[in-house]
């Protein structure tokens, strides 16, 4: 069995994971951690968290450590663009708005039927990359699609850049499986390289403006995903995103946010991994894809 089926080879060891048995919380994961500016280790300690490269500092509110960088395009070194996701950063902040976002997805009847076909297309892909030791959950949200991958893995990190989605997916969502939460942009995220067996990304990318920052997203989930990426990216050549450049010089609606899936397989061969799958929520409905990206050889 190769590395992406869950061999036993592929399961070993973490380097410095602590056995989330015993240890839950940040804790269980504080050597897989790395400064978001910089990139050096962090310490954790009782009152907050320590770089030991810049000495940079990170707060906890009730018990989450704050390790998000707020920002886009200019905290890596870009131009810094008109339209940018600063605002959709700050959406979720209180966790009042983060119930009114859930529970939506929870009562009404489209929403439910979009969460089961979700369920159905990642619980696909993580049969076929086999159980993890950890998986990362960037954006977790409130938790709304955790259980599908989490019993395939000995520990999640559930992060999200907006405290508000943490706090409440940590009183509402109940999974087996033991977590670690925390705030992280998934433009700079906490964690060293390849510390991860893999990640779950669902519906960000399709709320960052730029290509810039749709790219950058990509790639620093490759960067700590040493087996595999699940993410969800709104497709350029989809029905529903050509309808919608059809109808834009009547309705005057904004461009869709969207990448192609020849550009998803080039960032991933770029990062040393191969797009081997991206099936559509909805052919008709929908123009968001589910892709597996993968660094070892699995079925095609």
């Amino acid at each position: 069995m190769d590395a992406a089926t869950g061999s036993p080879e592929a399961r070993a060891p973490l380097p410095g994971l602590a056995d989330p048995a015993q240890d839950t919380g940040i804790a269980a994961v504080a050597d897989l951690l790395a400064c978001p500016r910089c990139r050096a280790a962090l310490q954790v300690w009782p009152e907050g968290i320590r770089c030991s490269g810049c000495s940079s500092r990170y707060p906890f509110h009730e018990g989450i450590p704050l390790l998000a960088i707020r920002g886009t395009s200019e905290t890596w070194g870009q131009a810094q663009a008109t339209e940018q996701s600063s605002a959709y950063q700050a959406e979720y902040q209180r966790v009042e708005n983060a119930a009114t976002y859930n529970l939506a997805y929870r009562d009404k009847l489209l929403k439910r039927s979009s969460t089961r076909r979700e369920y159905e297309l990642i619980a696909r892909h993580i049969a076929r990359v086999g159980r993890s030791r950890v998986i990362l959950d960037l954006p977790c949200g409130g938790g709304r699609l955790t259980a599908a991958f989490a019993g395939s893995a000995d520990l999640v990190i559930e992060a999200d850049i907006a405290l508000g989605q943490l706090l409440y997916g940590r009183a509402e969502s109940a999974v087996a499986t033991p977590r670690a939460w925390m705030t992280a942009s998934a433009f700079h995220i906490p964690l060293r390289d390849q510390s991860v067996d893999g990640t779950v990304s669902v519906r960000l990318s399709h709320h960052l403006p730029t290509a810039a920052e749709r790219e950058r997203h990509l790639a620093e989930l490759l960067r700590v995903s040493r087996r595999f990426v699940i993410m969800t990216f709104f497709d350029h050549h989809s029905l529903k995103n050509r309808l919608r450049q059809l109808r834009r010089p009547f309705d005057r609606q904004p461009p869709k946010m969207t990448m192609t899936t020849a550009r998803v397989a080039e960032i991933a061969r770029a990062h040393g991994a191969r797009l081997v799958d991206a099936p559509p929520l909805s052919r008709i409905g929908s123009g968001h894809r589910y892709a597996l990206i993968v660094r070892d050889a699995v079925p095609a």
